[in-house]
């Protein structure tokens, strides 16, 4: 005679879904999903793997080696867009140490790139006005050996 399963056992749909979206929403770390869940780490992994949504975690993660080499720069709207962005995500809780960790990173990274972007679009505008002013030397130069 077999004993009838406890209530917890079973997991409904409003639980499935709300798991999807934890780790479509970048929370990954099975004792996160568990406590948001009030489950245990291992009955989170054995649901991923029965929907299986493990592989899919594991093909949307990336690895720093992996990442391609932008061709253009970044603007400063786009640097402020990526960090409104991470700190949206750093006010949310749920995150595992890792995630943390790298959107710290990502702050971080992205506050310097937009400086070093400020500082270059100066050289730029520097290099601009030299290349202008040469331009008139050169002009002022044909000028005078034309009268003399």
């Amino acid at each position: 005679m077999t004993m009838p399963k406890p209530a917890k056992y079973y997991w409904t749909r409003k639980e499935e879904a709300r798991l999807l979206e934890l780790v479509k929403g970048g929370i990954t770390d099975r004792g996160v999903l568990a406590k948001e869940l009030n489950r245990t780490p291992g009955a989170i992994s054995k649901k991923l793997d029965r929907m299986g949504v493990v592989g899919w975690i594991k093909k949307t993660q990336s690895k720093t080696t992996s990442a391609i080499i932008s061709k253009d720069l970044l603007t400063h709207e786009e640097a402020l867009k990526i960090l409104a962005g991470a700190l949206e995500l750093l006010r949310k809780p749920g995150h595992d140490k890792l995630e943390l960790q790298r959107l710290r990173i990502l702050v971080k990274a992205v506050s310097m790139y937009d400086a070093i972007l400020e500082k270059f679009e100066r050289w730029i505008e520097i290099e601009q006005r030299l290349l202008e002013m040469n331009k008139k030397i050169e002009e002022l130069q044909k000028a005078k050996t034309v009268q003399s």
